[in-house]
């Protein structure tokens, strides 16, 4: 590790980093050599007689996105230099920076800091250039400048020598900040927007380096955008903030209908059947031809919703339930719920829970990720990433593509939805969470 703690801040507006740097302890502390603070403007890397760096957004809407092509090239020019450093791209949907952070950081001999403008960076500058997302907190500024002087004063005082007197630092303490508190859940109307991250963002060119943007934001349906723009952000906030999220709860007796194929063994239906019934749902049992057994019989899950919408006066939300594979993410009712609740802007209608036990071509409105052995966790963070929303992350519309038992499968499914998504049943002691 080198003796200078490096920064390279990566700006439109280079002024206002030197000039916060040139004075007090800071510029003391470059002047001995103990840290080093080099600016790029990124209008350095345009390559029209404008400097443009900005583009409209796809998908419309107000504002102006930055360019991927000079901040990647920018960021390969001083890596190229240089060498290599920890990439940061300051932004307001980024995990809170903390005194934690700055411990860490401070372990770094090169730090990157990517400052945004207008509505931000491109996000496949996010998905593929970058280490890690920080925000200074629940609030937005007109660029990140102001991110970057305050990671390099947080970061720069805790290298040796910084400070006059070491004690100093042994001596601070900060305590973490408390997450938001979920209020109570209202049983009149369990479901509240809440709070989300902002959607991502993507300007010109539609494909940059082999990473194509959505393909709905190409496709001129401003009712498919905004959707897109509302699920995108629900799931960007459970990913990276999801005590932003508002723990509503569906009213005990909402309507909820467990299918299964018609293929499934007669001892394995009744067992379904009574599983259903202890849960206040009902069995349905889908496709092939009709056969004496427990449950209804439908010929197919577009005939089953037409008959929902029939009695509740509103196309239900068909989940499809699998289990979860070995390195994916939980995906539980509570989470996938939510993010197509936030999506719709209304409370769940009547629900199915589709348990094929195979990859299934039937269409689905999302697809649960369960533990089959008890209930999943979706707030839990360990290992959270920081970046962009990816496959790898959370991606509710993908089946799991693994055979699943039907019967643990739906057991897990009930012991989900009701640890996490329904109200106890009036005289119930149980308490929410």
């Amino acid at each position: 590790m080198s003796e200078a703690l490096e920064f390279e801040v990566f700006t439109l507006f280079p002024a206002a980093i030197e000039a916060f740097v040139g004075a007090g302890l800071m510029a003391k502390a470059i002047e001995r050599g103990l840290v080093v603070v080099r600016c790029t403007d990124l209008r350095e890397f345009t390559h029209d007689r404008h400097r443009t760096v900005d583009d409209a957004p796809f998908g419309g809407g107000a504002g102006m996105v930055i360019k991927p092509e000079p901040v990647a090239d920018a960021i390969e020019a001083v890596v190229a230099e240089r060498g290599p450093m920890h990439t940061i791209l300051l932004t307001p949907s980024g995990p809170r920076f903390d005194q934690r952070a700055a411990e860490r950081l401070a372990g770094k001999p090169r730090i990157a800091l990517l400052c945004g403008r207008y509505e931000g960076i491109d996000d496949r500058i996010r998905e593929h250039f970058v280490d890690e997302c920080l925000s200074l907190g629940d609030f937005v500024l007109n660029g990140g400048e102001v991110a970057a002087a305050a990671i390099i004063e947080a970061v720069g005082r805790l290298r040796e020598g910084v400070l006059g007197n070491p004690e100093s630092v042994a001596e601070e303490s900060f305590a973490s900040a408390a997450d938001i508190a979920a209020s109570e859940p209202d049983e009149s109307n369990p479901w509240r927007p809440g709070l989300v991250l902002e959607h991502p963002h993507y300007t010109r060119p539609a494909n940059f380096r082999g990473h194509a943007i959505p393909p709905v934001l190409l496709g001129g349906d401003h009712r498919a955008v905004e959707v897109w723009r509302r699920r995108a952000a629900c799931l960007r906030t459970w990913a990276l903030r999801p005590e932003l999220r508002p723990r509503w709860r569906l009213p005990a007796g909402h309507p909820i209908v467990l299918a299964v194929p018609n293929t499934v063994a007669a001892p394995i239906l009744v067992e379904l059947a009574e599983l259903a019934a202890g849960f206040g749902a009902s069995l349905v049992r889908v496709g092939g031809p009709r056969s004496p057994g427990p449950g209804r019989h439908m010929r197919d899950l577009k005939q089953l919703r037409r008959a929902l919408r029939k009695r509740h006066g509103q196309a239900p939300w068909v989940l499809g339930v699998g289990a979860l594979a070995a390195g994916e993410v939980a995906r539980g009712p509570r989470l996938v719920l939510d993010v197509l609740a936030y999506a719709a802007n209304h409370a769940p209608p009547s629900l199915i829970l589709w348990c094929p036990g195979e990859p299934s071509a039937e269409p689905v409105d999302a697809w649960l990720a369960l533990q089959t052995e008890g209930p999943s966790d979706p707030c839990d963070r360990n290992d959270r990433p920081r970046l962009a929303i990816g496959p790898a992350l959370i991606d509710i519309s993908q089946p799991q593509m693994a055979r699943s038992p039907i019967a643990p499968t739906a057991r897990a499914a009930f012991a989900t939805m009701r640890a996490e998504a329904l109200l106890p049943a009036a005289g119930n002691q149980e308490t929410s969470s």
